[in-house]
């Protein structure tokens, strides 16, 4: 039985408050309860069967949570995309995915009922008009799609509270080498996680919080709407961060507390302070990436809020470790400790290791998965731990240090990035040799993009004109946040004796060099 679905049923049920704001709006417990039922007599009437997994794209909203929250409790996976995903990208992951329904909006909704190539498993694709909660659904027909159910088209019965082993939420996280893993997060594993996050922040039916960053990811689904809503507390919604609405929307609101990421910790810095910081924001959390110590520290000196650094990933159904709220001891520079889970540091040979000494992270929990739905291989789960991938540390006191990770992963502000799909698109060009994305410092996201390439011999006009070629492609085909800001062309890329690209060899060549290579044209 489903701890998770049946908490927020007892929620939604005992009470008719305001709960959501979104677009100046609140909406009450009572409309979200009805507006999911309404969504899940949709799901039946599409004939979507427990376990079955259901694509949503769009933005955050009240239209995200109500069907989001509807699918886990009908039973099946809730499979979320970023909204602004291109074409390219949404192909691959309707290939992997295989969702038989889905709930769009915008051009994604527009693309799945034109484009027969981006069909694949779909069976039912609804029309989602965030605005005023429309719902128009759309039937596969062939290689054609029918407004409207089928007439004398059989209705399932919504089946009882899902199990707790059923998978509730799908993810996908880019993988350094082969094909992004399928995360499946469980009921169990969920709820785990957002007991997790309510206990360690002392989040009540007093609390407010205010949602801008991505839905469509672990951190904002799980940290600011399961948690928040689990919690009795309420929602303030905004499509994205806004640096000019930002504290505007944290007097008005009484928001008091806030799950940020080091981007926007640093935006802040640079903006002017408001006349006078409100008393009701506890905390501000931060997460997705290391924050610089010297941020932090500007940032509590400046507005007097405190920051809790913390550290996660979708594998863990988000949260990991986590610094102490005030008055306990926090350790700047520290992701805090583990909350709920056990965490130790392991040696390539699984052998733990003592105070301060460097190694592996690995982790096992009941909010931790226990192997991926799909992937290349199950490597990173041994003898009971997942091995996430990362390099750090414990004090004597336990609290967590992150000295970098073993991947090659990029990471631009929490957003993780694989080299091979950027990699993948830029061969698509003619006269591309040889190309190796990786990760080079930021002082504001971390890290951002670079694009090495031997493009063989050309002067520096035809060099030019391939720069534009590359970052205009990889802007047709990839978000924003996984273009190349540097694109370098060298002789050569090094490799290794079978051929395969040696990104750490070259990072730490770049590094040592300070060999950045041009900014990309803009």
């Amino acid at each position: 039985m489903s701890q998770l679905t049946e908490r927020l049923n007892q929620l939604l049920s005992s009470t008719d408050q305001s709960i959501i704001q979104d677009g100046g709006r609140w909406y009450t417990t009572r409309e979200l309860k009805g507006d999911m039922e309404n969504v899940q007599s949709r799901l039946a009437q599409a004939g979507v069967r427990p376990g079955d997994r259901v694509l949503l794209s769009l933005p955050n909203s009240y239209a995200f949570t109500v069907i989001y929250l509807a699918v886990i409790d009908y039973g099946a996976a809730a499979a979320s995309i970023n909204p602004e995903m291109p074409g390219y990208e949404l192909r691959a992951f309707l290939n992997r995915c295989k969702p038989v329904c889905g709930f769009a909006g915008g051009l994604h909704a527009d693309a799945l009922l034109e484009d027969g190539e981006l069909q694949h498993t779909l069976q039912t694709v609804f029309k989602v008009d965030k605005q005023n909660f429309g719902i128009e659904p759309f039937i596969r027909q062939g290689s054609s799609w029918q407004a409207g159910f089928r007439e004398g088209g059989q209705q399932l019965e919504k089946s009882s509270v899902p199990d707790g082993e059923a998978i509730a939420i799908l993810l996908y996280t880019s993988g350094t080498t082969g094909h992004p893993k399928a995360v499946g997060i469980t009921h169990d594993q969920a709820f785990a996680s957002v007991q997790n996050i309510i206990f360690s922040h002392q989040l009540t039916s007093h609390d407010i919080t205010y949602c801008f960053l991505p839905l469509f990811h672990i951190n904002a689904q799980v940290v600011a709407l399961l948690s928040t809503l689990l919690s009795d507390g309420k929602i303030v919604f905004a499509p994205k961060f806004s640096a000019s609405k930002f504290w505007k929307t944290v007097c008005e609101e009484n928001i008091t507390w806030i799950s940020a990421v080091p981007a926007v910790i640093s935006i802040l810095l640079n903006i002017e302070k408001p006349k006078q910081v409100p008393v009701h924001l506890r905390f501000v959390r931060s997460a997705s990436a290391q924050l610089p110590i010297l941020h932090a520290r500007r940032f509590e000196q400046k507005f007097g809020v405190p920051i809790i650094e913390s550290y996660g990933m979708t594998e863990a159904a988000s949260q990991i470790c986590v610094q102490s709220l005030p008055p306990a001891k926090r350790v700047l520079g520290s992701v805090g400790v583990p909350f709920g889970l056990e965490l130790a540091i392991m040696d390539e040979y699984g052998r733990k290791l003592g105070p301060k000494e460097v190694g592996g992270i690995v982790i096992r929990g009941k909010n931790v998965i226990t192997h991926y739905v799909q992937a290349d291989n199950q490597n990173d789960f041994q003898n009971g731990w997942f091995h996430t991938g990362d390099v750090g540390y414990v004090d004597e006191e336990g609290f967590v240090f992150i000295v970098g990770r073993k991947k090659e992963l990029i990471n631009r502000g929490g957003e993780k990035i694989s080299p091979y799909e950027v990699e993948d698109v830029i061969r698509q060009l003619p006269g591309i040799q040889q190309v190796a994305v990786i990760g080079i410092p930021d002082p504001k996201y971390g890290e951002q993009v670079a694009a090495y390439v031997a493009a063989g011999e050309k002067g520096a006009a035809s060099q030019e004109e391939l720069a534009q070629a590359i970052l205009d492609l990889c802007r047709q085909s990839l978000s924003s946040y996984k273009c190349p800001s540097k694109i370098k062309f060298v002789s050569e890329i090094p490799v290794g004796p079978t051929g395969k690209v040696q990104r750490i060899r070259l990072k730490h060549e770049v590094v040592a060099q300070k060999n950045w290579g041009q900014p990309a044209a803009r």
